[in-house]
């Protein structure tokens, strides 16, 4: 797959803000706990990253806030990681999604656009 561009620190916090998150998510359950991370090419344009987990999900009315600053699901959690996430991530030219349905887990979605230097007409 051709590079992104971007700072890779930045990027890193993201990706292990969702791994962390997943992991958090699946902590109280006895269930198999399982995170699965892909990456691919998405119509050769961008890198899309995809963390899914076997959680509980996330309540279809927590969805439209879950990026907001201050608004979270977690006993004793600030609301800040993925506020930060998704900043980061379109600071970046790319976009930050979820998609959960209850008892399914969830499914974040980053994307990424290729390095301009290494894109093909």
């Amino acid at each position: 797959m051709p590079p992104v561009r971007g700072d890779r620190i930045q990027l890193q916090q993201v990706l292990v803000n969702l791994l962390v998150n997943a992991g958090q998510a699946m902590s109280d359950q006895s269930s198999p706990r399982i995170v699965t991370l892909r990456a691919g090419a998405v119509e050769s344009r961008s890198l899309a990253i995809t963390v899914q987990d076997t959680g509980p999900g996330i309540a279809p009315r927590d969805l439209p806030r879950l990026f907001d600053a201050f608004f979270t699901t977690k006993h004793g959690g600030m609301g800040m990681g993925l506020a930060i996430c998704r900043t980061t991530v379109e600071a970046h030219g790319g976009q930050l999604s979820v998609e959960s349905a209850p008892g399914s887990g969830a499914t974040f979605r980053l994307t990424l656009p290729y390095s301009q230097e290494h894109t093909t007409p």
